[in-house]
Parts: structure tokens; sequence; C-alpha cells
């Protein structure tokens, strides 16, 4: 079963000495084979063909339908979402295009921008799919887009499409694989801008996205499992849904922040609504759960179809004046300095109770009191931002996990750290419930990354800086130079060889990025 929303140890980025893990990279060839197929999908082409064939019959979708210029479809295992896929791809069945734009989030890496594979063609068991080179090479002279080969080495998100795509379009369509990583300030409309070209009159655009994860699965359960659960999931996808309907991108990036609903392709959905015009009109098709389907709403994710027709071209469409309405609340947390130390405080005591279940186990009681101390956060906690928890005993380290892009909710960031800060860094056992007296808890907020042109630009206390170069990538936080008594050449010496690199790998063609961080450390409640 495919209830993805991999948030596992790719997304956790283990502090070592308050430090980074470098992320490698490899050469890519010129296909990429399969990595779903006899797992996700059969592998075998005639049992693959008859499966996806009676996805495309029994949907209840019409080939005459409109002038479709994108579908919103799921990317679970074809066991769950193929029918819902195939509700959206029945729309389009038997139709010619000459280049099908996919655009899908990644589950595994967490570069910034955009990521289209240094492939020739993609392979399923139906045969080889090419690639759009032109396309794509116009693409490539963007700084926002890359080639992340170990984004792509697994990522099912783009690869899962293809099967339908083979069976419910004509031959002859050529392929653009967008992979869309984290997106920081303007990088979303950036993002469309740089596509627009892209989605012309001969053009499917298809964004790849499942809704609502829910359950310990994905750490998300923002209400208890009971009998209300499939009302409460279908209430929470709606929301969603309704906003995507009405064409609203901020609307839909502030649901999200506000809610924390997992939905993994909301940057992708997030890049469409900035393409749609005033004409283009969003309907939905299908919608289930993987909880509707096996009856276990204990671990559910939601899947949806969606369509956009448009008499015109997307790439016809200018920047609407109400695609962003002047009163929406921001997409982010507000600066890092600008939380309150009643906002800390509250972030505080929801790594304390995080941190209580991670090590004493879950209870009713300290469920009750999350629940209890979520509901009272004030929004802008709410609103995805990066974050460290920092564990120590006796002034000494005892755990330090964090996320450095605003991934997910702020609170959702403290609470999923402090959790895997006492269990899961790489470097020490898990906390033991004798230890919790006499630990020190420290929680970090950062400011989303910014890119500087030199390492000059770096100052050693007042920034945490992140060095990248040839596919490795390292990190300090703001203190562990001025910690350390480093001047800033040290600090990057240091910095590339936490990369891998050689100490003075940083002097010439490495990119760097700047970011600080607000702190509130105290000691874990006595008599807790």
């Amino acid at each position: 079963m495919e209830l993805d929303l991999i948030a596992a140890m790719g997304r956790l980025l283990p502090a070592l000495g308050l430090a980074c893990v470098a992320v490698t990279s490899h050469a890519a060839g010129s296909l990429r084979a399969s990595a779903l197929a006899g797992a996700w999908y059969p592998a075998d082409a005639a049992a693959l063909k008859a499966q996806v064939d009676g996805f495309l019959s029994a949907a209840r979708g019409s080939a005459s339908a409109g002038a479709i210029r994108a579908l919103i479809v799921p990317h679970a295992g074809y066991v769950f979402s193929g029918p819902t896929a195939a509700e959206g791809y029945s729309l389009v069945k038997g139709r010619s295009y000459r280049r099908v734009l996919v655009l899908a989030p990644s589950h595994y890496s967490g570069f910034r921008g955009l990521s289209v594979d240094a492939v020739d063609a993609y392979r399923t068991p139906l045969g080889d799919v090419p690639l759009d080179l032109e396309a794509i090479k116009r693409l490539r002279a963007s700084p926002l887009v890359r080639a992340d080969a170990d984004a792509q080495a697994q990522e099912h998100s783009i690869e899962i499409q293809l099967p339908l795509l083979q069976r419910a379009l004509a031959p002859g369509w050529r392929l653009v694989p967008v992979l869309v990583g984290q997106l920081i300030g303007d990088d979303d409309r950036a993002a469309a801008e740089l596509l627009r070209p892209l989605a012309d009159d001969d053009t499917l655009v298809v964004v790849s996205s499942d809704f609502t994860h829910y359950g310990p699965r994905f750490d998300y359960r923002p209400f208890l499992l009971d009998g209300r659960t499939p009302a409460r999931l279908k209430e929470l996808d709606e929301g969603a849904i309704a906003r995507i309907m009405d064409k609203d991108a901020a609307g839909f990036l502030a649901y999200q922040g506000q809610t924390g609903t997992t939905i993994c392709g909301y940057r992708p959905i997030d890049i469409l609504l900035r393409l749609l015009g005033p004409r283009a009109r969003v309907e939905r098709v299908a919608y289930t759960t993987s909880g509707a389907l096996n009856g276990d709403y204990e671990n559910s994710v939601s899947y949806a179809a969606l369509s956009v027709t448009d008499p015109a071209p997307l790439s016809a469409a200018t920047t609407r004046p109400d695609a962003v309405p002047a009163a929406a609340p921001p997409a982010g947390a507000p600066p890092a300095g600008a939380l309150s130390e009643s906002d800390l405080k509250a972030l505080h005591r929801l790594a304390i109770l995080s941190l209580d279940s991670a090590v004493l186990g879950p209870s009713a009681e300290r469920e009750a009191a999350t629940r209890e101390a979520v509901a009272a956060l004030p929004g802008h906690l709410k609103a995805p931002a990066g974050a460290f928890v920092t564990l120590k005993s006796h002034a000494e380290l005892r755990g330090c996990i964090g996320t450095i892009e605003p991934i997910e909710p702020l609170y959702r960031a403290i609470m999923d750290n402090s959790d895997n800060a006492a269990r899961r860094d790489p470097r020490f056992n898990p906390v033991r419930p004798s230890e919790l007296a006499g630990l020190e808890v420290e929680v970090s907020v950062l400011t989303p990354p910014r890119p500087i042109a030199s390492w000059e630009e770096f100052r050693v206390g007042e920034h945490g800086i992140i060095l990248s170069k040839g596919g490795r990538r390292a990190l300090f936080l703001p203190e562990v130079a001025t910690e350390q008594g480093w001047t800033r050449e040290e600090t990057l010496s240091y910095l590339a060889r936490k990369a891998g690199l050689a100490a003075d790998a940083w002097r010439e063609g490495a990119q760097f990025a700047v970011f600080t961080t607000t702190k509130y450390t105290a000691p874990y409640p006595a008599g807790h």
C-alpha cells in the first residue's frame, strides 16, 4: 500500500556538531529505468496494459469534455489511486498532444526550485517515453532549474503517471518531467512564468499530487480516530479543493499553512494556479480515500482528480490582478526575530509534549494536552518554517535534529524535530526516561535561507551558513562559529570539510545561502 508523503530521514537533517549532513549526487544516464514496476504497478506489459485500460474503461468521464488544459491526479500505487487518476485521464482519452508537462513534488530531497532529470527518456513496461529536450534546454537556462539525480532516482510522483498517459493519449507526445522542490519567496511565481511558454495549445499540464495524509504513519493527526474521521477528512480536503476551484493560489497556500494539511503536491498545485487565466475553469472529477477503499482510517491518504478547461492555452494567460487578494495572509511564518517570547514558550511547550510522547510513550492525557496547545496557537505559528530542536544533558549535546526549509507548519516542525532529536539522531542512543529531568531543551526557528552572491557576505555569529558544491551540502547554525571561536575563513573551511570537500573548496565554485535563528532554551520542567 502506498501511503506516501515520505517524511523520514531524507527530510530530517541531523545536526552533526550542529551541522547538516551533506546531500550527495551522482551522474545520470540517458535513460531512466522504471523504479516502480513490480511494486506500484505490474512489471508485465500485458498485465499493466490490461489494468490501465480497465481503469479507463470504467471511468465515468467523456473524451468529448471541453478544452482540457490541465489535470490534477493522484500518484499512489495503482491498486489505490489508479481508478481516481483514470477518471481524470478519461477526459483526454484518445487526444493528441505534442507535449505533456508533469509537475510533481519531491518526496526524497529538499532542494530549492525545480529539477528536470538529465536523461533522454523514461522507461516503463509499456515502452520508452521520450523527453522534449528542446523545451528542457530552455528551462535549464534558468537558475531555478537543476538536475538533481538523487532526488529523481527513486521518486514515484512522475513515473506513476506515465503508463496512464501512455494508454490514454494518442502516441507522439514528449515529456517534460518537472520535480518541484522547496519554493521560497516568489519562487512559485517565477516558476509559473518560466513554465508558461511551454503550456501552449499542444500541451497537457499534469499536476501529480495526493491530498491529505492522515495518521501516525504521516505524523499528522489533527483529530482523533473515531466514527467522524471519514467526514472530517473529507471536510479538510474540501477546504483545499474549494480554494483550488476558486483559482485562489494565496488562499490555497494560507489554508495549507493554517491547517497543516499534508497535501504532498501543494507546491505544484500552487504553480498551476498561478498559470491559470481569468477564463480557466477548475472542476472536481473524482474523490476518494484509501480509508474508504480498505476500511482502515488509522492511516489514510486522500485521492482527488480535478480538471482545468480554458478556451485559450495557459501560455496565453496573463497574471490576474485578483489572483492574490490584497488582504491575503502570508504563506510563510513571520521572520524568526518577530516571534514573541510567548510564541517561543508555546513552541517550547509543544517540544516538551512531543519529547514526553517520544520517550515515555503516547497517552490520552498527553494527546489531549497537545491538541489543546495546538488549538491555542496563533495562526502565524501554523505557517511553514524551518526549525531545530536541540537537547543537552549537563551542557553536552544529547540530540539535535532540524529542518532547514519551510517544509511544514512551524509548530509541526518543532514537534517532529523534538521527537526525532530524542529518538533518531544517529549519533546517540534514544533518550531514556531517567534522563528527562536532566535535559535542557532548545527550540530554534529559522528564517528561510536566502542565497548570497559571495562568501564575503557571510557574517560570523549572525548568520547560519549553507554551502553547496558538486552535489554536496553542509550547514552550520549561527552559534557554531561563535562557540568554536572561528574566523569567517575557518568556519567556511570546516564547513567544506563537513560536506566532504577539501578545506579550501569554498573559495571557488561554491554556492552559499544564509539564514538567522531565534532561540528559546529552558530546562525540562521539574515535576513534569
